[in-house]
């Protein structure tokens, strides 16, 4: 089956997932990608499927609302070169209305993917993206959540509906992870050479952008400080907000207490500042940062406003592999990082569910197999996922 799939970014976090789709005996696969988006850069590359760039041109209206359309994707639906198309599904994108009526005219099957809802957009925006929605072959979401929501709430029937939740490839997580934990005299050293206590050390880790609202783990830290003397916070990444966080840190006296390593891609230059932490704690706007934590069994700490944050938000069920917070209320974060804190036991517990959600639910496999469910609608004999031997996912 020749299957081509439009995306605005070809991020390298991506590439395992169409790696391990396009090693599928049944898949042919294409991805056109643009070149970026926000600090995104895409990674032109594959083994098992093809990536070609197809440039996103972008346009902002007077009311400052995006406009966005890729050329490329009429080459996918209008040219009989394959034998179903996914675009994104996202309003922004003016010439969606034209592919999918020149789809249905070319007889190719259209399958939306994306979030299936706007965080910041009611009402209007979101009748107009479920019109569209009904009008594809079929819809494919990141959340079960909201897959139930197109269904019971918005008319979807539940043949269209179809998920594939987010998944890091966990290989790399796990592999560095393990080989830290085989030398513990190693671990020791860096967390003596960083003075680190891996019961009271907090980790964040993604881009500092101000919506993240990374300076409210910075605030919290003199109240855990009285409770626990050694505790810190690890700051992993870099991004427009990193000037701003380092002048917080200093007005509130606690340089010595904050570590900002810049950003880290390296995943056994990671593993140690991970496996030395004792939570993750992400304030605002939680997404794939959250598994790859997960990755390591280091519980989270996120807001409890799940409804506008990203669809990895689902992965964490409260008091089983994390604790949710009240949205933006200092004093409550610290009392949830407290219970980590204080608690060992708790934390123990948590931890090994956090493991057990992404080795076992949010797996790539499981993503992959979303993926090749919603491909039904094309080949109802469609197998389910396989591990071909020469399938090489890369990192």
């Amino acid at each position: 089956m020749r299957v081509a799939i439009c995306q605005p970014v070809l991020p390298r976090y991506r590439l395992p997932l169409f790696e391990l789709l396009g090693a599928q005996p049944e898949i042919e696969l294409t991805v056109y990608a643009g070149q970026s988006e926000g600090s995104l850069e895409s990674v032109f590359q594959g083994e098992h499927f093809r990536a070609l760039a197809a440039p996103v041109k972008t346009i902002r209206t007077l009311r400052g609302y995006e406009l966005r359309w890729q050329s490329m994707r009429w080459e996918a639906v209008n040219s009989r070169r394959y034998d179903v198309v996914y675009l994104s599904w996202d309003m922004h994108y003016i010439d969606l209305p034209r592919h999918l009526r020149a789809a249905r005219e070319q007889d190719i099957p259209i399958i939306l993917w994306g979030h299936g809802y706007s965080r910041w957009r009611r009402g209007f925006n979101d009748s107009l993206r479920n019109r569209f929605g009904r009008r594809a072959d079929a819809v494919l979401l990141y959340t079960r959540t909201i897959a139930e929501k197109l269904i019971n709430e918005a008319g979807y029937s539940r043949s269209q509906v179809f998920v594939a939740q987010n998944a890091l490839d966990q290989r790399p997580i796990q592999a560095a992870r393990q080989a830290w934990l085989n030398d513990p005299d190693g671990l020791k050293e860096f967390q003596r050479q960083h003075v680190l206590n891996p019961a009271a050390t907090i980790v964040f880790v993604s881009r500092l952008e101000p919506a993240n609202r990374t300076d409210l783990i910075i605030k919290a830290l003199p109240a855990l400080r009285k409770m626990h003397p050694y505790a810190k916070v690890v700051i992993v990444g870099n991004g427009s907000d990193r000037n701003r966080l380092e002048h917080i840190t200093e007005q509130l006296g606690q340089s010595k207490h904050v570590i900002f390593t810049g950003a880290i891609h390296d995943e056994n230059q990671l593993a140690p500042w991970m496996l030395s932490s004792t939570a993750f704690c992400y304030p605002d706007n939680v997404g794939l940062s959250m598994l790859h934590a997960f990755g390591y069994g280091v519980p989270a700490v996120i807001s409890n406003k799940t409804e506008a944050q990203n669809p990895e938000v689902e992965a964490l069920q409260d008091k089983v592999n994390g604790l949710l917070y009240h949205h933006l209320d200092v004093h409550d974060m610290v009392e949830k990082l407290l219970l980590l804190l204080d608690d060992s036991s708790l934390r123990a517990r948590l931890s090994a569910a956090a493991l057990q959600t992404v080795l076992e639910k949010y797996t790539l496999e499981n993503m992959v197999q979303g993926f090749l469910d919603s491909l039904r609608i094309v080949d109802g004999q469609m197998r389910t996922i396989e591990m071909p031997a020469d399938a090489r996912v890369k990192s």
